[in-house]
């Protein structure tokens, strides 16, 4: 009766020991097969937010051009103390008007309205010159973004100045 309580204790044990194996073999396996994977690709800066960023440059340089393409048909614009709304063609105009020396665009917000439609929102600070009076500003935007064609464009912007603190 020992020797079969022995025995069976030893099949217990060879068999808790052969698991405890397997487990461990399949532990360092799944670690092996994970440094063999390559790193996950650091974030890139989301496509909207690299759309917005590419308007002010098109500002800046003056490729009323590129910067036509990257506008709606439909594009209007409200800034803070205009006389109404402004359209696709007054933002074209404003690149002669204007000239922007330096600008600075962070917190971007996205917010999905739809499967073609976006609002992305930021703050920015911009230097330059509107005729001869010097510009330096901090504002808020506000931008719908529609995509047409598998293309993202400019429908909507809304500028409000920030007072400074």
């Amino acid at each position: 009766m020992l020797a079969s309580l022995v025995c069976s204790r030893e099949k217990d044990m060879n068999r808790t020991l052969v698991a405890v194996a397997l487990l461990l073999s399949w532990a360092s396996a799944a670690t092996a097969q994970d440094k063999q994977q390559p790193a996950a690709p650091k974030a890139s800066t989301p496509p909207l937010e690299a759309k917005v960023r590419k308007v002010w440059d098109m500002f800046k340089t003056k490729d009323k051009a590129t910067l036509a393409s990257m506008l709606d048909d439909r594009f209007c614009e409200v800034e803070e103390g205009a006389t109404g709304v402004g359209d696709k063609k007054a933002e074209i105009a404003m690149v002669d008007e204007f000239e922007i020396t330096t600008y600075t665009l962070k917190d971007f917000k996205i917010t999905p309205l739809g499967p073609n439609s976006a609002l992305v929102t930021y703050l920015a600070h911009y230097e330059g010159k509107a005729g001869n009076e010097a510009v330096n500003a901090n504002s808020a935007f506000g931008e719908i973004w529609v995509r047409t064609g598998g293309e993202w464009k400019g429908l909507y912007a809304q500028e409000t100045t920030i007072k400074p603190q």
